[in-house]
């Protein structure tokens, strides 16, 4: 029976129940009291290309394996096992968050460590509260996928927060890696830094006397975030171990750090010859190196392609 077929059986069922508006409106309330925080991330999230892409990329894996998976509706619309507890790990985050939140207004601290605690503890809490809201409506035949999508989520939600953190230095690590690669195929090609505004200086990659700059757009956060987002996902989903999925992740840098490297130098060896056209050359080996990070990334983790993931896979 299909997914859409199966909810609308259940629903009939539930509504007749009493005790199905209380939970439905526990949930509910829960959920929408992160409101506030939910349309600042999503604010964020849309005013970043990088990063909505990241969430492109991460819902299209979740549906993915959703689709291999084809999970039926079990104990659905009602707060089963699974929603009662996303539902209490949601209120101990919620006071972890106020507890922390609290001490750094009440001391005026001034502490990474709280602030790290802060911000995760409300990302991980709203998180989970819409994990509670999944399991509430499709029931508990979809725990794994939706607790490796939540883990991951929180992942994604904490490191978007760092972008602007981390841009200079994955700037500086993608210009001299394509400089040094661009050397190593015995070509010509100069590296300065251009001074032009005082708080934000610009990496020029000047080749064949035109100069490339390595902008905030290339420093390959979005790429490098979709790589590790996937293995992660992976990972918890084939529940790998610590070590495994330690070293899924090691490769998913790799992968998304290497091919953005490798769309720098693919620019600027074509550019040269089609410059009238450069605006949209940057976007199309952008969009292609992008996608082709997560395929590759996907394969090599081995995701689903073809057909559901083997039970000697999970383990």
């Amino acid at each position: 029976m299909a997914l859409r077929s199966q909810l609308l059986q259940t629903l009939k069922d539930r509504v007749k129940r009493p005790n199905f508006w209380l939970e439905l409106t526990i949930v509910t309330f829960l959920l929408l009291s992160f409101a506030p925080v939910s349309l600042s991330f999503a604010e964020n999230t849309l005013s970043e290309t990088r990063v909505l892409h990241s969430l492109i990329t991460l819902s299209l894996a979740i549906i993915l394996l959703y689709r291999f998976e084809s999970p039926t509706i079990k104990n659905a619309l009602k707060i089963n096992k699974h929603c009662q507890k996303s539902l209490t790990i949601a209120f101990s985050l919620l006071l972890i968050f106020v507890a922390s939140k609290a001490t750094l207004f009440i001391f005026q601290l001034d502490s990474f460590i709280l602030s790290i605690i802060y911000s995760l503890s409300i990302v991980s809490s709203m998180v989970m509260a819409l994990s509670s809201f999944v399991f509430f409506v499709f029931g508990t035949e979809i725990s794994r996928i939706t607790y490796s999508s939540s883990i991951t989520f929180i992942l994604f939600l904490f490191l978007s927060l760092f972008m602007i953190q981390v841009d200079w230095p994955l700037r500086a690590l993608a210009a001299h890696w394509s400089v040094f690669l661009i050397e190593l195929f015995g070509q010509s090609v100069d590296f300065f830094i251009a001074l032009k505004h005082e708080n934000s200086p610009d990496l020029i990659i000047q080749f064949k006397e035109r100069n490339f700059n390595v902008a905030s757009e290339c420093n390959g956060f979005g790429i490098i975030l979709n790589s590790v987002l996937i293995s992660l996902l992976l990972s918890v989903y084939k529940r790998h171990s610590f070590v495994d999925g330690f070293i899924n992740t090691i490769a998913a840098l790799f992968i998304g750090f290497s091919f953005n490297v490798l769309r720098i130098i693919s620019i600027i060896f074509i550019a040269p010859f089609l410059f009238e056209y450069y605006d949209f050359l940057h976007e199309l080996l952008g969009t292609l190196f992008y996608w082709g990070a997560f395929f590759v990334t996907w394969y090599l983790l081995k995701g689903p392609l073809e057909k559901p993931i083997k039970e000697t896979e999970l383990a």
